[in-house]
């Protein structure tokens, strides 16, 4: 069954739709869906298919299914009569940019959105190229120690029941969801707020970049976090992560036009 908490109020504060990563599970929001219910907000934080079980090995999964459970995830939010914010780490930032094409989203929030693997330009081909054929024989791989620079996250974290390993299948299905994605990013006109970590070792922080310059939205802006690796509401700027994104969920911010911002 999906992991949901909300609150019953009818009205008030925005519903907030929390999709979390490749391989993870709702503690990867965990931080700032807290904060929004605290703010009043119900909310919703889906375990998205091939991610509820529990086991060493990670099954595969595809983004079809992860799309119809974050469907579903926003129409029962959006049955309150509320306007939905959608908040999307990694492949889940994704998974949000897409749904904003389906559902009308109220803003998007993406963290470490998953466009690009790391790196992965130094190679002169598409990383499916030459995934795809290592998936036929080798479905799983070793998992990777957690992606964060804090030594207690990183202590708390390698403590905490995780898959031992991370499937190629899965993996292959989130990078054909980029490409169905990527086209229809000008499109997208939904207000929206990119935090990214300089020091990210997953995806690409270039992705963050080219998503900022090509989304249609008139009312965007990206947020650079200095400190950080990949799981950026549990990394060393945690605090000015979590508070960025509520204050956006929420309406806070100020900026009516275009903005980039740069962590000092």
């Amino acid at each position: 069954m999906p992991d949901r908490t909300s609150t019953d109020e009818a009205d008030g504060p925005p519903a907030c739709l929390a999709l979390h990563g490749l391989g993870g599970g709702p503690f990867e929001l965990g931080p700032i869906v807290k904060a929004l219910e605290r703010a009043g907000c119900r909310s919703s934080a889906p375990i998205l298919p091939g991610h509820s079980v529990t086991g060493r090995v990670m099954p595969a999964s595809n983004w079809a299914d992860w799309i119809s459970t974050a469907e579903a995830g926003f129409d029962e939010l959006a049955a309150s009569g509320r306007p939905v914010v959608v908040v999307g780490f990694s492949t889940g930032g994704t998974l949000a940019l897409l749904l904003a094409t389906r559902r009308p989203v109220a803003r998007l929030i993406l963290l470490a959105p998953f466009l690009a693997i790391r790196h992965s330009g130094l190679i002169p081909v598409h990383p499916s190229a030459y995934l795809r054929p290592i998936a036929r024989f080798l479905p799983d791989i070793p998992r990777r120690s957690p992606p964060v620079r804090d030594p207690e996250a990183r202590r708390v974290l390698g403590s905490v029941a995780r898959f031992e390993t991370f499937s190629l299948r899965a993996t292959l299905s989130a990078l054909d969801l980029i490409e169905h994605v990527k086209p229809l990013v000008p499109e997208i006109s939904t207000p929206t707020l990119i935090l990214q970590g300089r020091l990210d070792s997953v995806v690409d922080p270039a992705g963050a970049v080219w998503l900022a310059g090509h989304l249609g939205s008139a009312r965007k802006s990206l947020l650079y976090l200095s400190r950080s690796d990949h799981l950026l509401t549990l990394d060393r700027d945690r605090d000015r992560a979590v508070a960025a994104a509520v204050a956006f969920a929420l309406g806070r911010d100020e900026e009516d036009r275009d903005s980039i911002v740069n962590d000092p």
